[in-house]
Order: C-alpha cells, then sequence, then structure tokens
C-alpha cells in the first residue's frame, strides 16, 4: 500500500483504528522510520496514535488539514525531519509539555493563535517559533 500524509492528513481518514494506523505506519516505514510503529487511541478529530521508538514515548495528535502535534520523550531532529517531509510542511513552534515530553506543532496556518494560547500557560516551557509568520 503506498500512502502519504494526503490519505491520513490531508484528507480526512474514515473513523477506524486499523486505517488510520495502516495508513500512518506505511507513511512512516517508507519515510525511514521502519523502526517506529503507532497504535491509533483516538480515531475521531482530534486523531490520536503512540508508539515506541528506540525506547522512546512517541505521541501523534492531529486534526487533517489543520494541525499535528509531535510529542517525544526528547528532542530527536531524525524524527523532526521525517515528520516535516512527511507532512511538506516547516514546523511552527516546539516546546516542553507539563508531563515533560518534547512537542512540536504543525500549523496549515500560521499557528499565531496556538502561540499566544501557548506563551500564555506556565505548564509549556521552552516555547520557541520555528518559522516565521
Amino acid at each position: 500500500m503506498a500512502t502519504d500524509s494526503r490519505t491520513w492528513f490531508y484528507t480526512t481518514p474514515e473513523p477506524r483504528p486499523y486505517f488510520i494506523e495502516e495508513r500512518v505506519n506505511h507513511t512512516l516505514w517508507r519515510n525511514r522510520l521502519q523502526g517506529l510503529s503507532m497504535t491509533c487511541t483516538h480515531y475521531t478529530t482530534p486523531i490520536k496514535l503512540e508508539g515506541i521508538w528506540n525506547g522512546m514515548t512517541v505521541e501523534f495528535e492531529f486534526q487533517p488539514g489543520k494541525w499535528f502535534i509531535l510529542r517525544a520523550g526528547r528532542e530527536v531532529k531524525e524524527l523532526i525531519g521525517v515528520m516535516r517531509q512527511i507532512l511538506f510542511i516547516r514546523p511552527a513552534f516546539a516546546y516542553t509539555d507539563a508531563n515533560g515530553l518534547f512537542c512540536v506543532e504543525w500549523h496549515t496556518d500560521s499557528g499565531a493563535e496556538r502561540f499566544r494560547e501557548l506563551q500564555g500557560n506556565p505548564v509549556y516551557q521552552g516555547l520557541k517559533r520555528l518559522k516565521k509568520d
């Protein structure tokens, strides 16, 4: 099965966990992340998947066509770079959340509203913008 982000991010996928997992996993594997396998934990918007990669927790949360959040146990530039290629857009910003996970967010708009929301909340640490508006 040849899939890419157009089948699960830029188009709303069918609300069936297995189909979402299959599309996301095949996209990851085709883009050099063979060791990462995601399990769908919430199949309606926002869609959530979780997995383990090299012993580290990895979570995806997204609203198709709008935004995508990658959460991981630490910052891994390889993972961020591959997700940038998969989503066809540059990440908007990064921070550490209340659970200590490193988060990177992609937005199809500028993400300015979300950035202001995070900026005013002390549970998000080290917030930095990664692309210009």
